[in-house]
């Protein structure tokens, strides 16, 4: 995606996230906390090291749940966001989805239980080669972007921040870093987006399937557009790199 928004005349900033590539934490007491208000704290951090005061931002799965909280705790930092694969969810409040949607969730099920945990522990990269494998149709990476892509899983803060992430929605005693307490109450607040938003779903999504994401306009008072992409699953970024460039640099150019 950065070349092709490179020939579009838009610079780009691509941070790792926390527990991948060559991240590492300051503080090795720090909570591994993996929530969206983290990742949120992390960009606003890194805008602030950067001098950035307002910026677009576009991301994919996590990066788009980054894009939805920052756009929710911090819109005065923000332009515009696109958000590809993930729909928005009002105040950060998660809730047991219906069934079908359910049994496409195995994953994050099987994270809730302390045994599944170990078992995910155990073999990072077996347990996302089975959902880079089954979340789009076939055909659409190879083994070298996978076993590229998967450097980082190797990252010693990959398990404990992605355990985390999702055994934080359900579990009371899962931990929380209190530093993002005042971003989570700021969360909790919000329920409709002030800011202008692109939300880009695949077709044939198997992970987050594409009736999660329909009837949103309620919760957007800045406009917001759905663009559902015909035989793309799970990662439009990657499958589809050249259309979702044009859709990103059709929104930012109306937005920013």
């Amino acid at each position: 995606m950065v070349e092709r928004l490179h020939q579009r005349g838009w610079r780009t900033i691509v941070p790792a996230l926390r527990g991948t590539a060559e991240t590492r934490f300051r503080a090795l007491t720090a909570p591994r906390d993996g929530r969206g208000v983290a990742l949120a704290g992390d960009a606003l951090d890194l805008m602030d090291a950067l001098e950035l005061d307002r910026v677009p931002v576009v991301g994919h799965d996590w990066g788009a749940r980054a894009a939805y909280t920052l756009a929710a705790v911090a819109p005065e930092r923000v332009s515009a966001i696109a958000a590809l694969a993930l729909p928005y969810q009002p105040r950060g409040v998660f809730s047991i989805p219906a069934f079908e949607q359910a049994r496409a969730f195995w994953y994050q099920w099987l994270m809730y239980l302390d045994a599944g945990a170990k078992s995910v522990a155990a073999n990072p990269i077996g347990f996302a080669r089975v959902q880079w494998d089954t979340w789009s149709p076939s055909g659409w990476f190879d083994d070298d972007e996978f076993d590229a892509t998967a450097r980082s899983f190797t990252n010693p803060d990959w398990i404990p921040i992605t355990l985390n992430a999702y055994r934080s929605r359900f579990l009371i005693d899962e931990e929380r870093d209190p530093r993002y307490a005042p971003l989570a109450q700021r969360l909790a607040e919000v329920e409709r987006l002030a800011t202008p938003t692109l939300m880009l779903q695949g077709a044939d999504d198997r992970c987050d399937e594409p009736a999660a994401s329909e009837d949103q306009e309620r919760y957007f008072s800045a406009g917001y557009s759905r663009m559902v992409l015909d035989g793309v699953g799970h990662f439009p970024h990657r499958e589809a790199p050249d259309q979702i460039a044009t859709h990103i640099d059709r929104h930012l150019q109306a937005n920013c």
